[in-house]
């Protein structure tokens, strides 16, 4: 069977091209089309983000070479996207079979299929074993769980999919799948790995429990490991970004980690994402260990600089625990990065410039600054469908105006989301503006701040 896999852009690239922006690769859509490949299918993934592609671009390309199914991720901010390119596939090939999946398809399965009923069958879910199962019966999705879609005029829910337990058994993504991996930065060779799908946190503005579950489950420190040594060897990359939710959450896991990478002297710079409490938790020492195994920086998304909103969200920290970590970190030689957000529910102008005055006090090596937004399934979305509506709460316009700036800033210019709908105290124009003092504050020059792995 001949088989396509989009990844949606993130902009409509007929008709805007912000420039700066860049997203890690589409890594569910990679286990996916190696897990087909691995069945003996013909398979492609078009990477319409990476490659900048407009809609009809992105159709024509998967139209090219009349495959027999396209499989495409959904996601909220584009969801209207992603709509126009099914529906652009479906007016000129419409025997070809359309998958649809992600966090979107995942949270809202019967939302999905009513805006986008081109869809043949929608994934919820981890897909791997459900793809699988799909192909192994000719794209019948009765029975096979993890499945939704029309007969008739009615929609069916197939059962749940029961998560992956043995991460291990998923194979190595084929990274020639890839349009930008490896991909190069400041000079490194970079590429991205999962090492753990879930986060038991209970943050109110975060999907990723609702998708990935929140019982943490982890591939094994060898699993791991062998595909760094891999990625080295077959697309000689000396840097890895790790995108699990919390990387750093479990001790001796890491620090055995960094032992098998020194044993096996590999000599790959990494970094990942980490929380602020658990960080300072486990101290100055566990980063030194973690540094001398090629660990160069740590993420951490701490959000906010008012103690009232932290909790407020259930983030479970404290601007405390932000500057413990932080400085633990530069004493051990590690680089930061931090992101922050303004605009929660019930924010205030003055808890917004705590924010702003515990970003310029913990001058991270470099800073993100976002707007809320509440994310279907959240529970922020639940509490604010008490005071709006669907329709005020689904307006996302993520990456797809043009955004006047009086001084150019490639960070304002590559994080910025237009509110038009704000939950917290402030205006619209108001948050817009505190975004914008933000990044002029921390980027004066308006470019961005250079990290050398070293």
């Amino acid at each position: 069977m001949d088989i396509v896999f989009i990844n949606s852009p993130l902009q409509d690239y007929g008709k805007v091209r912000k420039k700066e922006y860049y997203t890690t690769p589409p890594i569910g859509l990679g286990y996916l089309a190696t897990t087909a490949q691995n069945l003996g299918h013909n398979v492609r993934l078009i990477d319409s983000e990476a490659n900048g592609l407009s809609l009809e671009q992105s159709v024509d390309s998967a139209l090219s070479e009349s495959p027999d199914l396209i499989g495409i991720n959904l996601i909220t901010p584009t969801i209207n996207l992603s709509k126009q390119i099914v529906k652009g596939i479906k007016q000129k090939s419409p025997k070809t079979k359309i998958i649809t999946g992600g966090t979107h398809a995942t949270i809202n399965p019967e939302q999905s299929l009513k805006l986008i009923p081109e869809t043949d069958i929608l994934v919820r879910g981890e897909g791997e074993i459900t793809l699988k199962e799909l192909l192994n019966n000719n794209l019948n999705p009765q029975g096979i769980n993890g499945t939704s879609y029309f007969s008739g005029n009615k929609i069916i829910h197939s059962p749940e999919r029961e998560k992956i337990e043995n991460l291990d058994s998923l194979p190595f993504i084929d990274r020639d799948f890839f349009a930008k991996d490896p991909y190069q930065e400041n000079g490194n060779l970079k590429s991205v790995i999962m090492g753990s799908r879930g986060c038991p946190y209970t943050c109110t503005f975060c999907s990723a429990p609702l998708t990935s579950g929140r019982k943490i489950r982890t591939r094994s420190v060898e699993n791991i490991v062998d595909e760094m040594e891999m990625l080295k060897n077959k697309y000689h990359i000396n840097s890895v970004h790790f995108l699990d939710n919390d990387f750093i959450y479990n001790k001796d896991r890491v620090l055995n980690l960094a032992e098998e990478i020194q044993k096996r002297d590999l000599e790959i710079k990494w970094r990942a994402l980490a929380r602020t409490d658990i960080t300072a938790k486990f101290g100055k020492e566990f980063l030194q260990k973690i540094n001398q195994a090629g660990c160069y920086q740590l993420v951490f998304g701490i959000e906010s600089g008012s103690q009232r909103i932290l909790d407020s969200i259930k983030k479970g920290t404290t601007p405390e625990q932000a500057r413990q970590a932080i400085q633990y970190c530069k004493s051990a030689g590690i680089k930061t990065k931090a992101y922050y957000m303004f605009g929660f529910p019930t924010e205030t102008l003055p808890e917004m410039n705590q924010t702003l005055n515990l970003a310029r006090e913990l001058n991270t090596d470099t800073a993100c600054f976002v707007l809320v937004k509440a994310y279907p399934g959240t529970e922020m979305y639940n509490s604010l469908r008490k005071k709006y509506t669907d329709k005020e709460l689904q307006v996302y316009n993520h990456l797809q105006e043009q955004v006047p700036l009086d001084i150019p800033n490639q960070n304002f210019d590559k994080y910025h989301i237009g509110n038009e709908v704000s939950f917290s105290q402030a205006t619209p124009k108001q948050l817009n503006e505190m975004l914008r003092k933000a990044y002029n504050l921390y980027y004066p020059d308006g470019g961005r701040r250079k990290i050398k792995v070293a």
